[in-house]
Formats: structure tokens, C-alpha cells, sequence
């Protein structure tokens, strides 16, 4: 199949509905795609109640299931994730650092921020 632009930006659109059915805020990814190979970079930040329930478990788990719907969308041949808190080996998702102590440095930042 012949690749361009046009079904590169279909694909690029359909990775961020995807994303954003899953409360995922894709501000923060910076999210390319080549010839239907879609990189997703960045930092995983969720929006609405769903940044208030940050278990690990549970994120790997849904980042298991996005990645299987992404594999779903048409045209598209592979997905590379470069995360900062989470990377795939293989088929499992590991977490590299712990969203909890991200959360907490933020609202630090938040209270000195109001402070000033």
C-alpha cells in the first residue's frame, strides 16, 4: 500500500480520538506518524476524574488496551511509545518512575506558585 500525507494525518487524528476517549490529554504528547508508523512521545497526563485515581496497575492496564485499539486503526503499522513514566517490553508495560511522587511535585509547585 502506498503511503502519504493524507492517510499519515488520518491515522495522527484517529491516535488522538483514541487517546482522548481514554481521559488522556494529548497536549502533552507530541504525537507523529510515518508511512503508518505512529511514535508517541512525551508525558502521560490524564484529565478529569480520571487524574484523581492514579493507580500504576490500572494505567499499565489501560495503556495494554489502548495500545491493542491504536493496532485496531486502520492503516496503521506499528505503534512506538516513548513515555516518561511508563515503557512496553515486549507486550508488558513497565513504569519508570512513579506517577505518584509527579503528582505531588506538582501540587508543591501549585502552593508555591498561589503563595507568590
Amino acid at each position: 500500500m502506498e503511503y502519504d500525507r493524507r492517510i499519515d494525518w488520518q491515522i495522527n487524528n484517529n491516535v488522538k480520538i483514541e487517546l482522548v476517549k481514554r481521559w488522556i490529554s494529548v497536549q502533552k504528547l507530541k504525537i507523529t506518524t510515518t508511512k503508518g508508523n505512529v511514535e508517541i512521545k512525551g508525558d502521560l497526563e490524564f484529565t478529569g476524574k480520571a487524574s484523581q485515581d492514579l493507580e500504576e496497575s490500572a494505567v499499565m492496564n489501560m495503556l495494554k488496551t489502548l495500545d491493542m485499539a491504536l493496532k485496531g486503526i486502520p492503516n496503521l503499522r506499528d505503534v512506538k511509545w516513548d513515555l516518561d513514566c511508563f515503557k512496553k517490553v515486549g507486550s508488558r508495560w513497565q513504569a519508570i518512575k512513579s506517577l505518584k511522587v509527579d503528582k505531588s511535585k506538582e501540587r508543591e509547585k501549585k502552593v508555591e506558585e498561589k503563595k507568590d
